[in-house]
């Protein structure tokens, strides 16, 4: 089997990775703040050096800024719930992730909030034209990283030093694109991070979080549980514990300690095997007349978004799964991205590669393709 998916999950994870989950089900096997006998105080240790490695990787000075959630889309939630305020307005790029466009549609048609999509030239040329959507009540500019169905990055550091000089704040999610770049949030100006682990971070599934350039002050998704306090009402005013109420996932997050560890060990040698393999399925995708690719000539992470002429995404999944090659395709949870590039009918056809995939691999796929 060819995996082509790891935008969505990333298949194969280094073997440290498999092996730190493991040791942590079979060594430790509980929970951190649920205990004071010593495999508790241990788990308590874990977690904190988990939290050290996120702070590291990302750039911030202190590691109780993280907060772990299950994923980055509650990690979005948890941000935009808990600091957007009635009457704000945010600004978002026309390639967010329906985790970003969801909850502000949502907050929008609540009468909260209201938010504008920008257009692309906003995005890639702001310095000539953010200045003209921004509001007297813009409070946030939220920005993906990289697009998860494209593979172009959008995020870049003149949308925030523009937003910056405006008293605005900048979110990014960084679900596709971190791993594949490394964000310090102090020196590309980004006050709040949200992340996801079993992407591009190479983690196991089930650990995401949100990152803050400063200690966020904002209103918890959920009460419950903390591990401190016990004796209060409501979840403990105290950071992070206050946003982690309920069990966390330890195993998740000590594998995905060890995959960042991993990640900037091997960052260099990952990338120019990426970019390698990235320029051979484009070279020769585009030799095939009955392909469309789409916004090939962007930056971009190892990932590419195409249709076959004559044929619906999901058809030609199916065909290359009966090959026993793994796609997506139809709509990719990016609703907005699709009615950029006007295949919100046709849906679209994703390849995501990785550092363990292959160039024999890659020339599978085009000769597959090449047969339709």
């Amino acid at each position: 089997m060819i995996y082509f998916d790891n935008a969505a999950t990333s298949r194969i994870k280094p073997d440290s990775v498999y092996d730190a989950f493991n040791f942590y089900v079979r060594n430790i096997g509980t929970s951190p703040g649920r205990g004071s006998y010593s495999l508790a105080i241990e788990a308590s240790r874990m977690l904190y050096r988990a939290r050290k490695e996120v702070a590291t990787f990302f750039g911030i000075d202190d590691p109780n800024n993280v907060v772990f959630t299950k994923n980055s889309t509650e990690a979005i939630n948890l941000f935009f719930y808990g600091y957007l305020k009635q009457g704000d307005h945010v600004l978002i790029s026309p390639y967010e992730h329906n985790a970003v466009l969801r909850p502000l549609h949502l907050l929008k048609s609540k009468g909260i909030i209201d938010y504008t999509i920008l257009p692309e030239e906003a995005v890639y040329s702001p310095e000539l034209h953010l200045k003209a959507f921004i509001k007297e009540n813009t409070r946030l500019l939220a920005i993906t990283l990289a697009s998860n169905l494209t593979g172009q990055i959008i995020y870049n550091k003149s949308l925030s030093r523009i937003a910056k000089e405006e008293k605005i704040k900048v979110f990014v999610d960084a679900s596709q694109g971190a791993g594949k770049m490394l964000v310090n949030m102090k020196d590309d100006q980004i006050d709040v991070l949200a992340f996801t682990g079993h992407k591009d971070l190479l983690a196991m599934p089930g650990v995401g979080g949100l990152v803050g350039l400063s200690q966020l002050r904002i209103t918890p998704l959920i009460q419950g549980g903390t591990g401190i306090h016990g004796d209060s009402y409501i979840n403990p005013d105290a950071f992070p514990d206050s946003y982690e109420a309920g069990t966390l996932n330890m195993p998740a997050i000590w594998s995905l300690k060890t995959s960042l560890e991993y990640i900037r060990t091997h960052i260099q040698e990952n990338n120019k095997k990426e970019a390698s393999l990235l320029e051979r399925l484009l070279i020769q995708m585009k030799s095939l007349d009955k392909v469309i690719l789409y916004n090939e000539n962007y930056s971009r992470v190892p990932t590419i978004c195409f249709n076959i002429k004559g044929m619906a995404s999901n058809d030609v999944v199916h065909y290359l799964d009966k090959n026993g090659i793994c796609v997506r395709g139809g709509i990719h949870c990016a609703i907005l991205a699709h009615e950029t590039l006007g295949t919100v009918k046709t849906g679209a056809i994703r390849v995501s590669l990785n550092a363990f995939n292959t160039e024999q691999e890659i020339d599978i796929f085009i000769k597959v393709i090449g047969a339709l």
